[in-house]
């Protein structure tokens, strides 16, 4: 069974065709599209736990499940939840809680002393100004607990106007909760971990893009990242153990770890959140298989079956230069999109894909579902990737009405 069955879940779906495994995919619409691939297909949200969980274990009396699994979706609870009403493998329910609420993750880092950024829940707007009020020498971030895909997810500095940003981001949660943490300049990581006999496989770690930060502002918006990211083999080892350590205070012993981290000043590495699945923006299923060779993809799969994940399979056969870069254009109806003849022309290009249409309208862009597109290319190493990703981006000219 893989939940969800939007275009980032395809690549599930193909990998699970391949292992001529029979598909049950769920998704609230019927249009979705990675259904298409599916044997058997469910009508039931995503972010519904009890509702997928009991449509699964309908169904699988007349059809047993061996697997449950997700990719690109912030649902947790929902696939360790339907797992366990089924008896299959999964992280259990309280690593899944937290998993899903940021305040209880973060709580648990600080029990347990792994390192995080400062954080504080905020219930009023009076607590947010009184929490922030030194805003002349230090930014934060103020997001819902229970956010995902950058929405919500604000920068407070001494410009912004607090009541604005604290309605603005309370209405993105589900819960209207909201944090606010400490933002910690330095250099961002996305990593995708998995965790085998309480060891912390790392096969690639991407050096996530901000250089629009001041364009976007308030809104935090990332610009895509490069492989591999400019760190030492000692710094990758210390992030391996703090992922692991991470992981261990949710409750996660093995499996799917997503990771968001940060340099600090010092040199050293804090963990922002932690997901217990794979991550979206084809990281885990197309730029790690480039750039290492390693399937995360399949690796998942065989976790959810409860097969034997070998470290074998995890350990990078290649290193090779990947970096994606997304589009942004200004809002308005899309009249025309010019250049993507010259686009598939750009050296080594290796996938792209647009998001809208003409005829749709793009909208301002305050979360990453509002960016237009994404261009990924490969390179013998960082500075021909990024320079080659830089070309295909100018490719494109979106013609606004």
């Amino acid at each position: 069974m893989i939940i969800g069955g939007g275009v980032e879940q395809v690549p599930a779906y193909e990998a699970a065709k391949k292992r001529g495994l029979t598909i049950v995919g769920t998704d609230i619409s019927k249009s979705a599209p990675a259904l298409a691939l599916a044997d058997h297909i469910l009508l039931v949200s995503t972010r519904d736990a009890e509702a997928t969980a009991a449509a699964a274990v309908g169904f699988s009396k007349q059809h047993p499940i061996d697997g449950v699994m997700t990719i690109a979706n912030d649902v947790p609870y929902t696939v360790a939840l339907t797992a366990t009403e089924l008896g299959l493998n999964s992280i259990n329910l309280d690593a899944a809680l937290c998993a899903s609420e940021k305040l209880l993750m973060k709580s648990r880092f600080q029990k347990y002393g792994v390192a995080c950024p400062w954080f504080s829940e905020v219930g009023t707007v009076e607590e947010l100004e009184c929490l922030t009020k030194d805003r002349d020498h230090q930014d934060y971030v103020l997001k819902p607990v229970d956010g995902r895909g950058a929405r919500g997810v604000l920068l407070i500095d001494k410009s912004i106007d607090l009541d604005w940003a604290f309605e603005e981001s309370k209405k993105w949660g589900d819960s209207g909760r909201l944090i606010v943490e400490e933002f910690v300049p330095g250099v961002q990581l996305s990593t995708e971990s998995f965790i085998v006999d309480g060891v912390c496989y790392t096969p690639a770690i991407v050096e996530r893009n901000y250089a629009r930060m001041d364009e976007f502002r308030p809104n935090i918006i990332e610009d895509g990242g490069t492989i591999p990211a400019l760190i030492s083999e000692e710094l990758g080892i210390e992030i391996d153990d703090l992922i692991l350590r991470g992981a261990s205070a949710m409750g996660i012993s093995s499996g799917i770890v997503k990771g968001d981290l940060v340099i600090d000043e010092k040199g050293n590495p804090l963990i922002i959140e932690l997901a217990a699945r794979l991550s979206g923006g084809w990281f885990a299923s197309h730029e790690i298989p480039a750039a290492t060779g390693v399937n995360l993809v399949d690796a998942v799969i065989s976790y959810a079956l409860n097969e034997k994940v070998e470290s074998e399979v995890l350990m990078p056969k290649w290193q090779r230069a990947i970096a994606i870069r997304y589009w942004f254009p200004e809002p308005g109806k899309i009249r025309e999109i010019r250049g993507e003849k010259q686009l598939q022309e750009v050296p080594g290009l290796f996938k792209h894909g647009f998001f809208r249409k003409v005829g749709d309208v793009q909208p301002p862009i305050k979360m990453h579902p509002d960016r237009f597109g994404y261009v990924i290319v490969e390179g013998e190493g960082r500075t021909e990737a990024i320079a080659r990703v830089e070309k295909a981006i100018a490719c494109i000219d979106i013609g606004l009405e």
